[in-house]
């Protein structure tokens, strides 16, 4: 279990996994095009959000509650789990990494890519969340891109990962993420944004 949940952290973000229920779709959105979306979102350099996730592999599964703050390059990502359990707490900027866990073992790397391989093998795009969680596609790299009738992304293939965006809310008077779906041949996730604050 304790691999699912460095996922979870490291990620920070699905069949099998009822323990995050459904949200109710927001209002329908004023439209605008995507590339007044992607300007305003591309903006968005500072926000906190609450939420949960949850993890399913082919050998496991899992949930915990997420709290993320991001202000410009750095970002510290809080994780607990059932009970008040397996707390991690990861803080960042380019260049260096910390995790620490909640029996009070500390670990560095200059990326969270560069600790999840180190620690657990795992080779994922973690930096992707980024971009991801504000809805937009990873700049640089090829992606395929599908979008609602408001001009908001559904869907993106990217690196080989499908992502797709389920539903919005508004939060700052944008649409941002509430409900996504991230997927590869051997990992499923879900989030669930509880609630966004931008600035």
């Amino acid at each position: 279990m304790i691999r699912i949940i460095w996922m979870f952290l490291l990620i920070t973000v699905m069949t099998g996994c009822s323990t995050i229920a459904p949200t109710p779709t927001p209002p329908a959105a004023p439209k605008a095009t995507w590339s007044d979306r992607q300007a305003a979102l591309t903006r968005i350099q500072s926000w906190t959000l609450s939420g949960k996730i949850a993890v399913q592999t082919s050998r496991d599964s899992g949930s915990a509650t997420v709290d993320w703050t991001q202000s410009q390059r750095r970002y510290t990502i809080s994780l607990l789990g059932p009970l008040g359990s397996n707390g991690l707490k990861l803080t960042g900027a380019p260049g260096h990494v910390t995790l620490q866990t909640s029996d009070g073992k500390t670990f560095n790397a200059k990326s969270p890519e560069q600790l999840l391989a180190e620690r657990w093998g795992f080779h994922l795009p973690v930096s992707n969340m980024n971009y991801w969680i504000r809805g937009l596609p990873v700049p640089g790299t090829t992606a395929n891109t599908q979008f609602d009738q408001y001009g908001r992304l559904t869907r993106l293939v990217q690196q080989g990962w499908d992502v797709q965006f389920l539903g919005y809310s508004n939060a700052g008077g944008i649409d941002l993420p509430q409900r996504m779906s991230i997927t590869s041949p051997s990992l499923n996730v879900k989030i669930v944004v509880y609630q966004w604050h931008i600035g």
